[in-house]
């Protein structure tokens, strides 16, 4: 593999900044650009990661020796950077969801067929260890034939109080549940049935939590939860469950109860050990293995390990969900 892979990393939030951490310490990529709408920010983590702060999603995408982008701005604001690295010549990793309306999902799709780019949505959980043993049981038969399929994902109530209605708790959470259902168990979810209330957050005309039925394509059912308003004072900002029972035996994953914790006088705190651990002054974790994946995608053509269809799919399962939920009405699935 090339020693120094060029990437332009846009949109420097949360995200962006720990994209732009990650293919600084591989050691076959560099941040040569970065780019987010608050000039500010885009100053700031330009001296940090001491690459070119542009002034434009064309200009970070121009800049000499960019192969592939990341893409990291809000959950409603994928169409355009993707449309234009797709554009560009650029492969393509983007932060879930791969958008949150199934027209836009499609057009980006369809730009980088077009285009012949490689894009790989961040659906993280599939290089979490843990969701990895739950696919790979499944896939050996130790499951069998899925009857019931139950996940949720909470966070706490910061999370709704930062997204501030710029997109939805199915969009936000559930859609990493969503993919995980459909991709470990090998069903797809055809009808769904919601419903959601909102008594934190209504002021910011967001939903605070989303409960959806499930059908599966195999005749499986199950449940899906998503909340972002768990009390600010829980041990874990991430409490997450998968639970998939067959015919043959069931398999289990929980993410928020790790086996260590911070005691203070004033909390217990269970911090993430999986997805962004810092160690010897370096990011590890599944958002390292994913982005260290996609590395070798574009260099050495691996398989990619979260196809677009896949994306999409989780797309029109989402959009179901809010649409049901927001009628009272079931709703079949794209």
């Amino acid at each position: 593999m090339p020693q120094q892979i060029g990437v332009a990393v846009i949109g420097m939030g949360v995200m962006g900044e720990r994209h732009a951490q990650v293919w600084n310490e591989l050691p076959y990529t560099r941040v040569v650009s970065v780019y987010d709408v608050i000039a500010e920010r885009t100053a700031e983590c330009a001296e940090r990661f001491e690459c070119l702060g542009a002034g434009s999603i064309e200009e970070a995408l121009e800049a000499p020796g960019v192969r592939l982008v990341s893409v990291c701005t809000d959950d409603q604001s994928h169409l355009e950077p993707c449309l234009a690295a797709a554009a560009a010549g650029k492969d393509i990793v983007l932060e879930k969801p791969l958008a949150t309306d199934p027209d836009e999902a499609r057009r980006i799709v369809a730009a980088c067929e077009r285009a012949q780019v490689k894009l790989m949505v961040g659906h993280v959980v599939r290089f979490d260890p843990r969701y990895q043993a739950a696919k790979q049981a499944c896939e050996g038969g130790e499951v069998g034939e899925p009857v019931y399929i139950y996940a949720r994902r909470f966070n706490v109530v910061a999370s709704g109080w930062r997204i501030r209605g710029r997109t939805s708790v199915t969009f936000f959470l559930g859609i990493h549940d969503i993919d995980a259902m459909q991709w470990i168990s090998g069903a797809a979810i055809t009808r769904v049935q919601a419903e959601s209330c909102s008594k934190v957050l209504g002021g910011i005309g967001t939903d605070d939590a989303v409960v959806a039925t499930l059908r599966f394509d195999n005749g499986a059912v199950g449940v899906l939860e998503a909340l972002w308003v768990a009390p600010a004072g829980s041990p874990n900002s991430l409490d997450a469950r998968l639970d998939i029972i067959g015919t043959e035996g069931r398999v289990q994953v929980r993410v928020g109860g790790e086996e260590m914790s911070v005691d203070t006088h004033q909390r217990s705190v269970r911090p993430d050990v999986t997805y962004g651990i810092t160690m010897g002054g370096r990011m590890e974790g599944a958002l390292r293995t994913q982005l260290a994946h996609f590395a070798r995608v574009v260099v050495e053509d691996e398989e990619l390990l979260v196809a677009p269809q896949e994306a999409l799919s989780a797309v029109n399962v989402a959009w179901a969900i809010d649409e049901s939920a927001r009628t009272g009405e079931a709703v079949d699935v794209e």
